[in-house]
């Protein structure tokens, strides 16, 4: 059975290698919830990751992942 550390460098391998446009939905309805005035050419996908791998698992992990 994979560690939650081994799940969510998954995830961040999943997320590096999709198109910015689909991280930034992926990041929209992970860590905005109902907000939704962000604007993609605002973001940085590496901190879209960060953002979806500490909401999804927490800070230390993510920490170590991204």
């Amino acid at each position: 059975m994979k560690t939650q550390t081994e799940l969510a460098q998954g995830l961040a391998t999943n997320l590096k290698q999709q198109a910015k446009n689909v991280v930034f939905v992926q990041w929209q309805q992970t860590c905005l919830g109902r907000i939704q005035n962000a604007q993609i050419q605002e973001q940085r996908k590496s901190w879209m990751i960060y953002d979806i791998v500490r909401a999804k698992y927490n800070d230390s992990i993510a920490n170590q992942v991204v």
